[in-house]
């Protein structure tokens, strides 16, 4: 960007077809739409559509368009697909619900007065929607490496991949959050870049400030308190925490996040893990700060595998906000700050990280997670994303 300061996006509309529902645990969706709604009109669609024997639900119950459409920000709408915008295993009734589907979501612009949006696609699956709402641009937003999820059935797998084909050849733009990412998609598509996760800086920053104690679920969990705040699912090596929370029976080892439900590991896991593992579930953003500021050290707990590979993990971000020493499984996102990460190549070598870890008080390595996480802030991710979109617009 010839190191001049970028002029933010403003006065567009942006339609962006969501994984998450809004109020799930923040990924990087949520943090760039409610940032590109400070200055652009966005509407962010949930993910989730019906099966068509759900469609009596609508009937029953004569849901309305403003029932699935909420206001949350000045100019950032949610909406979520009416239940009768069925899904099904059955081709012609699944086009019928994609058409319904669309046609809903073509009402909800023209209520809003939202023409010609940006497209903004995160599921590849979602690409049959492109070409349907006169996009100005379709940018697709490549967070992890989707076809390699193990917890998806292959079925599953198959239907990512053939929607990621569809996606890289028609996207005007697309994003991806990793270097590994990148050099899979760049002989995919002529306009690939890499743009970064990141932190909130100033709200960690302001947290780290105020922080007079842990949250009061925290407060009577013995220390030391070795944590992980992020979604629990199966990007974890369960087999990991398991051997690590025995071998210190006298720590506390806390996960902050959604369990998911979709992996059999993390089903066993909930079930069945040591009495000093502490799942507290999924907690609001703005309240996350607080929970990494309760914690002595914390934990990017990784399998090593495809998946795991290509992550750029947001959490290391807000880690090293608070100034936390963290220690990580052998991935490239840690491997990359690895002068202020403690990178184990076993469980055995965990164990004595996390003891070394424990230990680590050295101001200078504060003041080096401090450096690193102003050097990556939301408010950077958009002026480079903003920068991308409009040379893209431009072309």
């Amino acid at each position: 960007m010839n190191g001049t300061e970028t002029e933010m996006l403003t006065g567009h509309n942006i339609l962006c077809l969501a994984t998450d529902p809004w109020h799930s645990i923040w990924r990087n969706r949520h943090q760039i739409m409610s940032r590109l709604a400070q200055a652009n009109r966005v509407l962010y669609v949930e993910p989730r559509a019906y099966p068509v024997n759900e469609t009596l639900k609508a009937w029953v119950n004569s849901e309305r368009q403003d029932e699935r459409l909420k206001h949350i920000a000045d100019d950032l709408w949610v909406y979520r697909h009416p239940t009768w915008g069925f899904v099904s295993r059955w081709s012609i009734l699944d086009q019928v619900g994609l058409r319904l589907r669309i046609l809903a979501l073509r009402q909800v612009l023209k209520k809003l007065r939202m023409s010609s949006p940006i497209l903004w696609v995160v599921d590849p699956r979602h690409g049959n929607m492109v070409g349907h709402f006169k996009e100005s641009l379709v940018c697709y937003h490549v967070v992890d490496n989707y076809t390699a999820a193990s917890w998806r059935s292959a079925q599953a797998r198959a239907a990512v991949e053939t929607g990621e084909r569809l996606m890289l050849s028609i996207a005007d733009l697309v994003v991806v959050t990793s270097p590994a990412l990148l050099e899979d998609k760049k002989p995919h598509n002529r306009n690939v870049h890499l743009v970064r996760n990141a932190v909130d800086y100033p709200q960690f920053a302001a947290a780290l400030k105020s922080f007079s104690g842990p949250p009061a679920d925290v407060t009577d969990i013995p220390q030391p308190i070795i944590g992980y705040v992020g979604n629990v699912s199966g990007k974890l090596d369960f087999e990991l925490l398991d051997t690590v929370a025995c071998a210190r029976p006298n720590w506390s080892f806390v996960l902050v996040g959604p369990v998911s439900k979709q992996d059999s590991a993390v089903r066993r896991f909930a079930q069945d893990h040591p009495p000093n593992v502490h799942l507290l579930g999924q907690r609001d953003v703005a309240d996350v700060p607080n929970y990494i500021l309760a914690c002595q050290v914390c934990l990017l707990p990784y399998r090593q595998d495809d998946y795991t590979q290509r992550i750029d993990a947001l959490k290391l971000y807000e880690y090293l906000a608070c100034e936390k020493p963290i220690v990580a499984t052998d991935i490239p996102t840690a491997r990359e700050q690895s002068q202020v990460v403690h990178i184990a190549k076993d469980a055995a070598d965990f164990v004595q990280k996390l003891d070394k870890a424990v230990e680590s008080t050295l101001p200078e390595q504060r003041t080096l997670c401090r450096s690193i996480a102003m050097q990556n802030t939301w408010h950077q991710r958009i002026e480079q994303l903003s920068f991308l979109i409009q040379a893209a617009l431009s072309a």
